[in-house]
């Protein structure tokens, strides 16, 4: 079982419920196990200019299988043109390895 660390971002000025409902959809789909949401400034080069915006940043739990999917799902509903997705095989116990399985079945 390999647990997949995969991380997004929306808009900050979208409001907290909004951001859960956005995450909420993903657990249930059964893409997600688990998601995790914060506030963070991104400084970034868009178009050529240096943009310093609020973002809510989502870390998102999920297996190898099931990354590709929320990729493209995360794509597909994501308000920006090249939404930010990025993602990493993490080391977990086995433990909640097997939860998160269990979880997105």
């Amino acid at each position: 079982m390999t647990t997949v660390k995969m991380v997004t971002t929306l808009p900050g000025d979208w409001k907290e419920f909004e951001v859960g409902n956005w995450a909420h959809t993903h657990i249930e789909s059964l893409l997600a196990a688990c998601i995790q949401i914060e506030r963070v400034r991104s400084i970034y080069k868009w178009e050529g200019e240096v943009t310093s915006e609020e973002e809510w940043r989502l870390t998102i739990t999920t297996t190898h299988e099931k990354a590709p999917s929320l990729a493209n799902s995360i794509e597909k509903s994501s308000p920006y043109d090249v939404p930010q997705i990025i993602w990493n095989t993490v080391n977990a116990s086995e433990a909640y390895s097997a939860w998160v399985q269990g979880a997105i079945k």
